[in-house]
């Protein structure tokens, strides 16, 4: 494979230039087609239904929200066969999801414009974040949840910290589960399907009392792996997932509702679906394998087809966490409420990898890992001045306390086969104050003006308890690095909103963006420069600086036509430090630096056309040119690099039928998913090339009189499609010698019953 160089289609002026052309061209069409209308009448037209979404922190409609933002609710979410976040980047244009190589398979890697980050550690914060109830998760890991008991999935585009507390420099996906109500009820799901797939899913909801309410979910998700292995029956892919979650709603007076939640989740799996499809026998850990044990690392361990691995190999993926979260909100009057949320987080990670694939011992490392994460956020919020001032201010505060104890054993070290020893400890307290508020002008006119201080201090301890070749301590001591850092920030938001029509919105915007800095916890033997040994002394962490974006962003949101809706954003982010991941052959070390300059640009169009009142057409179409322009001091690429994760074109095109049969209904839904190429990794010389590809999927289900009942036949990966989701190449000369595929999910049937009660 070759590398492709993106081609420059002008600046990002010319492209926001054009898109207001676009618009303008509209316009008389579109304030004509609702000249007559009504606001109420916009909550549906002919089967396209109003999203009421509460990205903004208060509920409004998806329709008049200024922001780049998809939101789908459970049955739209079920009928596209969205199982779990891993498929959340097939419902929202320039959203990418996909684990992150060479861990374990529930360590999900979110990419949104382009942005995100391709490593899992505990030393660095995620690009794009990912809230569950309002409770964000500071880590990659176990974050491809399972759909459980979902109210709807929003995913917001774009810079976002003045209206949540941690702050995330590429976008947001918000998980929003359903609360406790006063109605008993209930339901029981099953899904059995390809790879013996079993899926149980259960949620009772009970109100204990006029003012109580209590709701119970389970879920049960298991199926076997698609990877087989040649020398024995093992199968990697696989999934077995336990879930469970309780809840209780108080409603404590007129004015005072609180919320609690507690929650568990179980994984067991072997690890992600990878083949190895090229083999380096010159490379330098393949050569040190032949040197000590006689062993040649070469074609003859190479995966025979896309989903086939040589095998003999222990790898595994374990998780065990639990949460619990308390939402204390007050009415302090009929327009202005407070609301208190409180979070902690702990979990226990294991992970075996095994690189090369096969029972040699070339490069084989596990994690055992704790997160513990607890935070603290206090809101207020409401409308003043007759209601012409919505506004949202916050304090937030997150401590959290991740740890890495990893086990590495490789035939390039010396003291092989005794394997490396090293213990990371990290430390994190993130402080936060913000206040967005829209002034409403006219009513037509709104303006929004928003403005977030962060601030991040970080502190790590590093230890490598390697002993000697021969077994016995190091007599002149171990290696050891401390550090302890500080960043902070000021980020605006500036936006301007303009309501042409009840269904005719547009808005034009600038965010700031922001991700604090941090350290590399890698230890040498000897200090640069002075070659003096590091052993009995603490050395200093090579850190990295903060990254900053501006995105300037121009919208419109219409309903022009009763039968489409239309919207299109365009957006151009100017990234300064961005933080990207470089590997080190000579020290056998992966670390983050900054990269100078880059620019992504680009656009986002989502529309739904009722053909009739049963036939309904979906399309969604991203756009994103992204490209270095300056690399300062970074090692590893170019300003001709291709931008890891971030395919040029990517869209979707689905349609819909619904039918009366009887008192019942059949509703069928058809789906195609396609992205162009995309590099996997941010280091020319480890990155993959993955070709572009396209997923079709389909579902058909019956629905019962009043919902009783349903019962649906589904099908993902319809037309068999071989295709990569990552990869990571260190087939080079001073490397391991295997470059690794992630492999996407082949086809699968499956059948799927529901009983409500």
């Amino acid at each position: 494979m070759a590398y492709e160089k993106n081609k420059r289609l002008g600046s990002g002026r010319k492209l926001i230039a054009g898109l207001l052309t676009s618009g303008a061209l509209l316009w008389p069409t579109l304030g004509h087609a609702q000249d007559a209308g009504d606001a109420a009448q916009a909550s549906e037209h002919h089967g396209i239904q109003d999203i009421v979404v509460t990205a903004r922190r208060q509920e409004e409609r998806l329709q008049t929200t200024p922001l780049a933002i998809t939101a789908l609710g459970e049955s739209e979410l079920q009928a596209k066969n969205v199982s779990s976040l891993l498929d959340v980047g097939s419902i929202a244009p320039n959203v990418l999801v996909g684990s992150q190589s060479t861990t374990g398979a529930q360590n999900g890697g979110f990419f949104i414009r382009g942005f995100g980050q391709d490593r899992s550690g505990i030393t660095f914060d995620q690009a794009v974040g990912l809230y569950v109830d309002d409770v964000f998760y500071s880590r990659s890991d176990n974050t491809l949840i399972n759909i459980v008991d979902v109210e709807r999935i929003e995913v917001l585009r774009g810079p976002q910290g003045t209206l949540y507390g941690k702050n995330t420099i590429g976008g947001a996906i918000r998980y929003i589960s359903r609360k406790p109500g006063p109605d008993f009820g209930g339901y029981v799901d099953a899904t059995v399907g390809s790879f013996d797939r079993l899926d149980l899913k259960a949620v009772v909801n009970v109100p204990l009392s006029d003012n109580v309410f209590a709701k119970a979910t389970f879920g049960s998700l298991e199926r076997d792996g698609f990877i087989k292995h040649v020398i024995d029956n093992k199968r990697d892919g696989d999934e077995n997932t336990r879930v469970g979650r309780l809840e209780l709603r108080f409603l404590a007076g007129d004015n005072v509702t609180i919320d609690l939640e507690a929650n568990k989740i179980r994984t067991r799996t072997r690890g992600r679906g990878f083949i190895i499809d090229k083999i380096s026998p010159n490379a330098l850990f393949s050569r040190t394998t032949q040197t000590k044990l006689g062993i040649v690392y070469d074609d003859t361990y190479l995966s025979p087809d896309n989903r086939t691995l040589y095998g003999g190999t222990d790898t595994g993926y374990d998780y065990d966490g639990h949460g619990l979260s308390g939402v204390v909100t007050v009415d302090l009057s009929d327009t202005i409420s407070l609301k208190s949320v409180t979070a902690y987080l702990h979990a226990n990670v294991l992970i075996d990898s095994d690189w090369d694939g096969t029972p040699i011992p070339l490069y084989d490392i596990s994690y055992d890992r704790k997160i513990e994460q607890f935070s603290q956020e206090l809101q207020l919020s409401g409308t003043l001045f007759d209601d012409r001032l919505k506004f949202v201010s916050g304090l937030y505060y997150m401590q959290e306390t991740p740890s890495d104890k990893r086990v590495q054993s490789t035939t390039f070290d010396s003291q092989f086969p005794i394997p490396r020893l090293l213990i990371d400890n990290h430390k994190v307290d993130s402080y936060a104050a913000f206040f967005q508020g829209t002034y409403k002008w006219t009513d037509k006119l709104s303006t929004t003006l928003g403005l977030r201080y962060s601030k991040d201090t970080k502190s790590g301890r590093a230890r490598n308890l390697t002993p000697r070749p021969d077994g016995t301590p190091y007599p002149n001591g171990i290696l050891e690095g401390r550090d302890k850092q500080s960043w902070d920030n000021f980020s605006p938001r500036i936006s301007v909103e303009y309501q042409w029509s009840p269904d005719v919105m547009t808005y034009a915007s600038w965010a700031r963006g922001f991700r604090s800095g941090g350290f590399n916890e890698n230890l040498l033997s000897t200090e640069p420069g002075t070659g003096l040994s590091y052993r009995g002394r603490i050395q200093p962490f090579l850190a990295y600086d903060p990254e900053t974006v501006d995105t300037y962003e121009i919208g419109i949101r219409s309903d022009p036509l009763d039968i489409l809706r239309f919207n299109l954003t365009g957006f151009y982010s100017k990234y300064r430090d961005q933080q990207l991941s470089a590997f080190d052959a000579a020290q056998n070390i992966t670390y983050i630096q900054n990269v100078g300059k880059s620019v992504f640009k680009g656009f986002e169009l989502e529309s739904t056309l009722a053909v009739t009142d049963w036939l309904r057409v979906q399309g969604t179409l991203g756009y994103l040119d992204a490209q270095y322009k300056s690399i300062g001091a970074a090692q590893g690429l170019t300003t001709n690099s291709r931008v890891l994760r971030a395919p040029k074109w990517n869209y979707t095109i689905g349609a819909q039928l619904r039918q009366p049969v009887g008192d019942g209904e059949v509703v069928a839904n058809i789906d195609y998913n396609y992205r162009s190429t995309q590099g996997t990794t941010s280091s020319d010389g480890n990155t993959v090339i993955l070709d572009p590809y396209g997923l079709l999927t389909a579902r058909i289900q019956y629905n019962a009189p009043d919902n009783k009942w349903s019962i649906a036949a589904f099908a993902t990966n319809l037309a068999d499609k071989d295709y990569f989701i990552g990869g990571i190449d260190f087939a080079t000369p001073n490397t391991i010698g295997m470059r690794q595929m992630d492999v996407g999910r082949p086809r699968e049937f499956g059948i799927n019953l529901r009983y409500n009660f």
